[in-house]
């Protein structure tokens, strides 16, 4: 009885700290105070048995209380929420940022894999051989197979010119791999353009930071006598929502609409008016995203070229262009990540990254685990993308060329009518 009465003195301050915390963050929240003590109670129960009666009494408190959560994250079988521990969020910040200590791999956890969504050129692991889709099994001899990928990036990376071990399987070969790599600063491209054959305007575009809007921005108006761009979304992971939301507006127009069809226990039609994006959250609420105005606006014809990992903001940025029909979409089906995460800080540095909402395109689709389908399919190993043999590249330019044809024969017709 006197245990009892204190496991419950312990945990009504655990759930004084909960209600710092959180409550005031959902002040609507749907769980009660008294739902939540009741749901932890056999947990504080079970913490307090082991704190006390395990045979080591030298325990690590805070990894007890680390894995703990992680075991919390794991049961709601989401490969996108994650808990970050201090040093692991720090990494995520960092990529942020865009510059880190590492081999510079860009990574997406799918089924319990560890993914490369793409190496990022002239780092040790682009130099190296490590290709789009190969699988990380191993760091430093440590197996990462079901692990986080928080804890996988944090393993990979660490002071610059130590080196790290990383395995691989590659499945288009059914073989392993092995690498020894050294560390170098690493510093992630987010745009890079130039000017292709027939005066066509190409920005390679890496990955949705908070900077990159203002990057897309600065290419364009280098761009600005091109006849027509190609935006490359291939192996673009995404990112930054709003970013996805600011360089949509640089193409689609608050006037531009588009039928919309909700299919939300009752089916919903309605006409979309400069929406980006809709974000619905765990009620069913919708939010729609509208367009940014009074930013750089790009009026020539366009292609964007994606590929399967072509994921989240680049999904959300290629469908709200193919349902406002301001570009042609060419290459392959894209990853299917139609799921936005929230990041909440927690009192000792250590955060959470949960799945709050899902997004709908303009149209109403749900792409989460399906993709979006390209106008034009080209199938090619991803490996190629920016390669001599970089077909998907050749067939944008094809299309473009020939879309500006039609455009300057319109034109002549709208001139012999005057």
């Amino acid at each position: 009885m006197r245990i009892k009465r204190r496991v419950w003195l312990l945990l009504s301050v655990v759930i004084i700290g909960i209600g710092v915390f959180l409550l005031p963050k959902f002040t609507i929240a749907k769980d009660s105070l008294e739902d939540i003590i009741s749901s932890v109670k056999v947990y504080i129960e079970a913490l307090y048995y082991v704190r006390n009666a395990y045979i080591e009494k030298n325990l690590d408190n805070k990894k007890l209380e680390y894995e703990s959560i992680r075991g919390m994250v794991k049961a709601l079988d989401d490969p996108y929420t994650e808990f970050f521990d201090p040093k692991s969020f720090k990494t995520f910040t960092e990529d942020m940022q865009g510059v880190f200590g590492g081999v510079g791999i860009r990574l997406e956890s799918k089924d319990g894999k560890i993914l490369v969504v793409s190496p990022i050129e002239n780092t040790p692991a682009h130099r190296a051989g490590i290709k789009p889709g190969d699988q990380i099994v191993e760091v430093d001899g440590q197996s990462v197979i079901n692990k986080p990928l928080d804890v996988v990036v944090s393993l990979i990376r660490g002071e610059i010119g130590k080196e790290v071990k990383i395995k691989i399987y590659r499945e288009s070969e059914k073989k392993y791999y092995e690498y020894t790599l050294k560390r170098e600063l690493i510093e992630v491209p987010v745009v890079e353009y130039k000017t292709l054959k027939n005066n066509i305007g190409y920005i390679k575009f890496y990955e949705f930071t908070q900077n990159s809007p203002q990057k897309i921005i600065d290419a364009l108006k280098k761009l600005e006598k091109s006849s027509g761009l190609i935006l490359d979304l291939r192996n673009n992971p995404g990112g930054d929502l709003r970013s996805a939301v600011m360089i949509a507006s640089m193409f689609i127009s608050d006037n531009d609409q588009v039928k919309t069809v909700i299919k939300n226990g009752e089916t919903k039609t309605f006409t979309t008016k400069g929406v980006v994006v809709y974000r619905m959250d765990r009620n069913q609420n919708l939010y729609g995203e509208k367009v940014v105005k009074e930013l750089y606006r790009w009026n020539k014809p366009l292609v964007v070229l994606v590929n399967r990992y072509s994921a989240s903001a680049s999904e959300i940025l290629s469908g709200a262009l193919k349902d406002y029909g301001k570009g042609i979409l060419l290459g392959e089906k894209t990853f299917g990540k139609g799921v936005v995460q929230t990041i909440f800080t927690l009192s000792d540095g250590s955060a959470l990254k949960l799945t709050t909402e899902k997004y709908l395109l303009p149209s109403g689709k749900d792409i989460n685990k399906e993709g979006i389908q390209p106008d034009v399919i080209v199938e090619m190993a991803p490996e190629n993308v920016g390669k001599d043999n970089d077909i998907q590249l050749e067939k944008a330019i094809e299309v473009l060329l020939k879309q500006l044809s039609k455009l300057k024969e319109k034109e002549k017709l709208v001139l012999n009518k005057k």
